[in-house]
């Protein structure tokens, strides 16, 4: 098919970034032909140059609606189907589909889609040819927001597991005192958080650190991967709850070494919080510690917990503000180590069962199928 994939920032950061150049690159490994533009809202060097064929800046709001207007009119009758990697693209959709005719789809994530949206976006929405949805959390929450919900999809995020593989933990440790001039890991207990710091925070850094002072264990090291506006009152909450010697930031780390960062430690934290415009769908930050063999600890509350599978579990999920919850589950990882192997090798196969991307690339195919259906009887 003759795709336009059209989206926010797909060269640069963040998870729904990181989410369409993975899409990307499942589209073209299904053979269809691509035309990929990005609105760039982020300032800075891209992350991944050269996946976009075109650039366009956002400048600001109204200058955007133009921008895509005329995306919307020069796509009339060039492609086969319009992929949009964000819900406040919708009315480009609407547009090609009104002038040509051509399907859309939509990519939402819960703490977009599971609020109110104004009412020429909720009719925008409603006309979408297929949602994709990245976790189960956001597909069955929908309902409860929206009044029509089109057909819809799941599409987890993936991760590459020929990337983000186990490593030896001593040799993982190895590489990261070196990088960051620790000498004093020998014997430690690791805990890590891979997040942005961002405001208002919701990746559960605070909780770790309090959890960690109420064990009160010199042995357990928190690692603070990560950059953003909170950084500052982070640190200053560690200094107060007494860990300042125990956590430790390393700032945004370069990206090959985030599988050493996660290999690295026992265990990866990432507890949000859920609710309308919270949470996360499966965290990243904690699918690709599973697949370097780390065990984790998430909250209950939003998509997180589709990453533990009932019968081989690879983490835990608590109440994302229950300190004392997540005290008691470092704790009990602490004190049993053949719990945590355990748990970390059972990460990898769930990994490799539900979100490798060879199984993304399989599932793109089955939601798009309708499409190249459509296309065969129209030909």
């Amino acid at each position: 098919m003759r795709i336009l994939f059209l989206g926010f920032d797909i060269e640069g950061y963040g998870g729904i970034a990181t989410y369409s150049r993975y899409q990307v690159a499942a589209l073209k490994r299904l053979g269809h032909s691509l035309d990929v533009v990005s609105i760039d809202k982020q300032d800075g060097a891209p992350l991944a140059p050269g996946v976009a064929d075109r650039k366009l800046p956002f400048e600001n709001r109204l200058r955007a609606v133009a921008t895509l207007v005329r995306e919307a009119v020069a796509a009339r009758g060039r492609y086969d189907l319009v992929m949009l990697n964000h819900v406040f693209l919708a009315g480009l959709g609407w547009l090609v589909k009104k002038i040509s005719g051509t399907p859309f789809t939509i990519n939402v994530y819960n703490i977009d889609i599971l609020t109110k949206l104004p009412a020429l976006r909720e009719a925008a929405f409603a006309a979408a040819d297929l949602v994709i949805a990245d976790c189960n959390y956001t597909i069955d929450w929908m309902p409860k927001y929206r009044s029509f919900v089109p057909p819809t999809g799941l599409l987890y995020d993936p991760v590459d597991v020929g990337f983000f593989k186990p490593v030896a933990k001593t040799v993982a440790r190895a590489e990261i005192a070196k990088a960051y001039g620790w000498d004093d890991l020998d014997g430690r207990f690791l805990v890590t958080t891979v997040a942005a710091m961002l405001l208002p925070p919701n990746k559960g850094q605070r909780q770790t650190i309090d959890a960690l002072a109420k064990l009160a264990d010199p042995r357990m090291l928190y690692i603070i991967v990560g950059s953003g506006p909170d950084r500052e009152a982070m640190e200053a909450h560690a200094k107060a709850a007494g860990m300042a010697k125990q956590v430790r930031f390393t700032g945004r780390a370069p990206q090959e070494q985030l599988p050493l960062l996660y290999a690295a430690a026992d265990v990866a934290t990432l507890v949000a919080r859920g609710g309308p415009g919270w949470g996360e769908a499966v965290p990243l930050g904690l699918i690709e510690a599973a697949a370097c063999g780390t065990t984790f600890i998430c909250g209950n509350e939003d998509g997180s917990p589709e990453a533990i599978l009932a019968e081989d579990p690879c983490g835990f999920a608590i109440g994302p503000l229950d300190v004392d919850a997540l005290a008691v589950a470092l704790g009990r990882l602490r004190d049993d180590p053949a719990l945590c192997t355990r748990m970390g090798a059972a990460g990898v196969r769930t990994v490799e069962k539900m979100f490798a991307f060879d199984r993304y690339v399989e599932q793109q195919a089955r939601l798009l199928a309708r499409f190249d259906s459509r296309t065969r009887k129209a030909a």
